[in-house]
């Protein structure tokens, strides 16, 4: 994916030398692998930016989306503060009754394929919109250059700074406080497929 440029941010493939600022962001200020009960060393982030960047090829060789990370960095200053992409979702959509509503899911308990959203800012840049800038971004990337029907995010309900962001967003909020990982669910849809569904239908 060529790099993204926004008002305030450059949405860029990670390189190599991200490894010490990624890892700080990541492991240090978010603990963002301790939350999944694995190991945090620097070793491990460096396999995780080893297969990142070798995924950028590998999706562009087999014509996938350009699914993973992707690193966000400050146009000014160039400074990275972040992470966001896009991911392969493989859910049960269907417990929603709006993704219902939307995609025609028939049977909830199946899992639907769709592609999703995710964000993370550095703890010292959080709350000045940029995580909203850089996911909003993606979305309209998504939209326009991929032609992709609806977009998801995923979060969990104690999550209330990710869960404003996906409502700025303009995505439809559905919560399911029971299950495991999908307690919140944004989805956004492609305005201009409607519109086609729409004059086909007419």
């Amino acid at each position: 994916m060529k790099p993204i440029v926004t008002e305030r941010l450059i949405i860029r493939e990670f390189r190599p030398a991200d490894l010490g600022e990624i890892y700080r962001i990541l492991d240090v200020e978010l603990k963002f692998i301790d939350s999944l009960q694995q190991d945090s060393s620097i070793g491990q982030r460096k396999k995780w930016l080893d297969w990142t960047i070798q995924g950028y090829e590998q999706n562009r060789m087999l014509l996938n989306p350009p699914y993973g990370d992707h690193a966000i960095v400050l146009k000014d200053s160039l400074q990275l503060i972040g992470t966001c992409g896009f991911v392969p979702v493989l859910a049960p959509l269907g417990l929603l009754p709006y993704y219902r509503y939307i995609a025609d899911a028939k049977e909830t308990e199946q899992n639907y394929p769709e592609v999703g959203v995710f964000y993370a800012i550095s703890s010292h840049y959080q709350c000045r919109g940029f995580a909203h800038e850089a996911a909003k971004a993606l979305i309209d990337y998504g939209f326009d250059k991929l032609k992709l029907s609806r977009i998801v995010g995923i979060t969990h309900l104690y999550n209330n700074p990710s869960m404003a962001v996906l409502k700025r967003l303009g995505m439809k909020i559905e919560t399911l406080p029971e299950h495991k990982w999908m307690q919140v669910v944004g989805i956004i849809e492609n305005s201009n497929e409607g519109n086609k569904q729409a004059r086909k239908a007419g």
